[in-house]
C-alpha cells in the first residue's frame, strides 16, 4: 500500500550539483532509473541561501513532498530512499527478507563508514586522475572493504533467476547508495584486481554502461558550476566524458 494519495503528488528533490555531491547522487539515480515522477532542483553546492531558506541545517538532498496541503522536508539520503518506498509502488528493497536484511545493512554501512574514502576521493564526476594517487593506509582498507561487499553481494545474486547484474539482482536502494563509490573509483582510476574480485569488478563495469549512469554523467559534465576545493586536489586532473 502506498501513502502517495494521503501526501499529494506533488513532490520535489533539492539536490546539490551532479557533479560534486555524492549525497544527491543517491536518491537523483533511485528517482531516474524508475522514471519517478519527482522534480529535481538543483542548487550550487555553495553558498545558496536559498537552500537555507528551505532546509533549516542547509544539507541536500532533500525530498520537499505536500501533506494536506504543507509543504514537509524530508532530509538524508537513506530516509529519502525509504520515502520513496511509501509514495510509490517501486521496489526499494529486495523481496526476499534475508537479502532484503543484507541490502540495509550494506547500505547502512554506507551511510556511516568509509570516512577516509570520502576525505581522499571527493566527489567530481567529469575528473579523471592520472596517475592514480597513493592512498593511505586506511583509505586502501575502505576501497578493500567495499570490493568485497560487491563481490560478496553478487556472487549470492548471480545465482537468482533474472539477475540483471546488480548487488542483489535488480537495481535496489543498495545499489543507488553505492553509485557515487563507482563514479570515485572511475574518477581516481582505482584499479580493481580481477584475480580477487573478478564479479566486483564486473558489477563496477555493469553500473557504468547503465543508461541512466551515462545520462547523469552527461548533465554533470555540462554543469557550469566549477566547486575550486573538489578540482585539482592531486596531480594530473582532466576533465573527460564518460567513455564505456
Amino acid at each position: 500500500m502506498t501513502i502517495a494519495p494521503v501526501l499529494g503528488s506533488n513532490h520535489t528533490l533539492l539536490a546539490f550539483n551532479q557533479n560534486y555531491s555524492s549525497w544527491s547522487l543517491r536518491p537523483i539515480i533511485f528517482i531516474r532509473k524508475h522514471k519517478l515522477p519527482i522534480k529535481i532542483v538543483s542548487y550550487n553546492l555553495i553558498g545558496s541561501e536559498a537552500v537555507k531558506a528551505k532546509v533549516p541545517t542547509a544539507l541536500l538532498p532533500a525530498l520537499e513532498m505536500e501533506v494536506a496541503g504543507k509543504s514537509v522536508i524530508i532530509p538524508d539520503s537513506l530516509a529519502i530512499l525509504e520515502t520513496l518506498a511509501d509514495l510509490f509502488p517501486v521496489q526499494v528493497w529486495p523481496q526476499d527478507a534475508l537479502l532484503r536484511a543484507k541490502a540495509r545493512t550494506i547500505a547502512a554501512e554506507m551511510h556511516s563508514g568509509f570516512s577516509n574514502l570520502r576525505n581522499d576521493m571527493t566527489c567530481n564526476l567529469r575528473a579523471r586522475y592520472t596517475p592514480t594517487p597513493k592512498w593511505s593506509d586506511a583509505t586502501a582498507a575502505n576501497i578493500h572493504r567495499i570490493l568485497t561487499i560487491w563481490q560478496t553481494a553478487r556472487a549470492e545474486a548471480s545465482q537468482l533467476p533474472n539477475d540483471d547484474g546488480w548487488l542483489f539482482g535488480s537495481f535496489t536502494a543498495a545499489d543507488a547508495m553505492y553509485f557515487p563509490i563507482v563514479t570515485r573509483f572511475l574518477t581516481y582510476r582505482v584499479e580493481i584486481d580481477e584475480t580477487k574480485f573478478p564479479l566486483a569488478k564486473a558489477y563496477f563495469d555493469r553500473v557504468l554502461r547503465d543508461d541512466t549512469v551515462r545520462e547523469m554523467y552527461e548533465i554533470a559534465y555540462n554543469e557550469e558550476a566549477v566547486v575550486d576545493r573538489y578540482e585539482g586536489v592531486y596531480p594530473g586532473q582532466t576533465k573527460e566524458k564518460l567513455v564505456v
